[in-house]
């Protein structure tokens, strides 16, 4: 009887085999790692963008129409069994393609969340209620908007569809899904049920996990267990890439928060007792008549009916009723949001034995994730592993959040600070492999605006890796070398190959 092939996906002994699945904007990876008796499947991310798949081989028509059920379809033929199932975080182009009927028949030995999905953990709890009190504020704002301003309600709704989740190309109702929608957390509940052991909920720096049947060594290096960490988002100074405008304020403005405050008055830039309620002023004329002089009533400033005088603006000129202008400030409230579940995605380091080489995993980890790996070294035995040295035998590096601005660090392997240059080091360098889930058409466009992956970036990774660059809508055959990483192409050739629903990567031990 001939020996399985697994669909391709095959791992060099001691090695490991990438498939990065062509699913659209989002993550969605099998890693087959040698085993003692067969291949170890760990499955990290299982989503995309609505839309975005149409993007990709857009003169193949028709072909893609089923993209997330070929994807899935694709897993169960490498394998019906996944050891490890791993949610980097909660956003919909990370699960949005586990529904029920795709992973039917498809077991899970064990699944790992971050600490911040950890049903117990106080600081958990406390990082989901507030998310979920912003977004319930976010929604009555989105609400109020979609008359005075419906192209900017649409876009908060992008926003907040990634938080909540589905596969609808149009934008969720207010944020808030339709009774029996399939949203985030049930694809996350869906793998917490069928795991066979106990999910885990990883802390950084807290222990070094072997994956099952394997040398492999796990390590956690995010999120921080730091609530101020997790709001650190964008970099500073020289961690920039060139050309990169800096992000607007994390934080909210007042109006933002104003939006986001409970109790009475929610949606409101003002205290109730500032206020004065409209229904009131029908039995207060005198109050009436000085409201309708000085604010127009809600209408329009009167016509002149002589000369304008330019000098001289109008008692009820439209400038003097805040309205709902202030409302427009919830979409970097909104931003923020999203930001922060971004930077609490896990982070792992697969490590191809003790002192081997690394498979860098970073979800959408941002700059204070990114700051907090190498905080504290990760004990093991009566010794210590450094993180800086860890980095330095990464071979392949997952980017992070499709090459956005925030979610890789500039800087040089002397910095204090984790950045690209402290990965893929000394004699790792030859092989040091990137993969970016973007899908840069889609990403632009006006209703999206999303600059996906960062051209600084890309040029950066494409430096380093000598064109060894994988993108989700870039065809294998259109990679090619560049710079002076010609002789390191050929090898590279060997261990790669691509067809139009995923691209294969092989990384053998030495």
């Amino acid at each position: 009887m001939a020996a399985p092939d697994y669909n391709g996906l095959k791992p060099p002994t001691g090695g490991v085999a990438i498939r990065m699945y062509r699913i659209g904007h989002g993550d969605c990876f099998l890693l087959a790692f040698d085993g003692r008796t067969k291949p170890v499947f760990v499955l990290i991310d299982c989503g995309y963008k609505p839309g975005s798949p149409d993007f990709i081989n857009k003169d193949a028509p028709g072909f893609l129409a089923g993209r997330p059920d070929e994807v899935v379809a694709d897993i169960k033929k490498v394998t019906e069994h996944i050891d490890v199932a791993v949610i980097t975080h909660e956003h919909q182009d990370h699960v949005n393609a586990i529904t029920k009927g795709r992973f039917e028949g498809i077991t899970i030995g064990q699944t790992w969340f971050a600490w911040t999905e950890s049903e117990s953990d106080s600081l958990a709890k406390l990082l989901r209620k507030k998310r979920g009190d912003t977004l319930k504020a976010l929604t009555g704002a989105c609400n109020m908007l979609a008359a005075s301003d419906p192209a900017l309600a649409g876009k908060i709704d992008q926003f907040m569809s990634l938080e909540v989740g589905g596969e609808g190309l149009a934008p969720v109702v207010g944020a808030l899904p339709a009774a029996g929608a399939w949203t985030n957390k049930d694809a996350m509940k869906l793998f917490r049920d069928r795991s066979e052991a106990e999910p885990r909920c990883l802390y950084p720096h807290k222990e070094i996990i072997t994956l099952p049947d394997t040398d492999v060594r796990v390590f956690a290096l995010g999120p921080p267990y730091d609530e101020n960490a997790i709001h650190d988002l964008d970099p500073r100074g020289d961690e920039n890439f060139p050309k990169n405008a800096m992000a607007g304020p994390s934080a909210a403005s007042f109006a933002a928060a104003a939006v986001a405050a409970p109790g009475e008055g929610r949606g409101q830039p003002f205290s109730p007792r500032h206020s004065v309620k409209l229904d009131l002023l029908a039995g207060e004329p005198d109050l009436k008549a000085w409201y309708d002089t000085y604010y127009g009533g809600g209408v329009q400033e009167a016509a002149s009916a002589g000369p304008v005088d330019m000098d001289e603006v109008a008692t009820n000129a439209k400038f003097r009723r805040i309205e709902r202008d202030w409302l427009q400030s919830t979409e970097q409230l909104a931003l923020a949001m999203g930001n922060d579940t971004n930077n609490s995605s896990l982070v792992l380091a697969f490590e191809l034995g003790e002192g081997g080489k690394v498979l860098l995993f970073a979800g959408d980890a941002q700059r204070g994730n990114w700051a907090s790996w190498a905080s504290q070294p990760f004990k093991d035995g009566d010794k210590e592993i450094d993180v800086r040295e860890l980095l330095g035998r990464t071979v392949l590096y997952k980017v992070g959040h499709h090459g956005s601005h925030n979610a890789t660090l500039n800087g040089k392997a002397s910095d204090a600070v984790p950045n690209l240059a402290w990965l893929g080091r000394g004699e790792h360098a030859s092989e040091f492999t990137t993969m970016i889930t973007a899908v840069r058409a889609w990403a632009i466009q006006p209703n999206v605006g999303w600059d996906h992956p960062l051209k600084s970036i890309k040029t950066a990774l494409l430096e380093k890796c000598g064109g060894r660059v994988f993108q989700t809508d870039t065809d294998f055959d259109k990679m090619e070398v560049t710079g002076g990483g010609s002789r390191a192409w050929g090898a590279f050739l060997k261990r790669a190959w691509g067809s139009a629903l995923y691209f294969d990567y092989r990384v053998e031990p030495k």
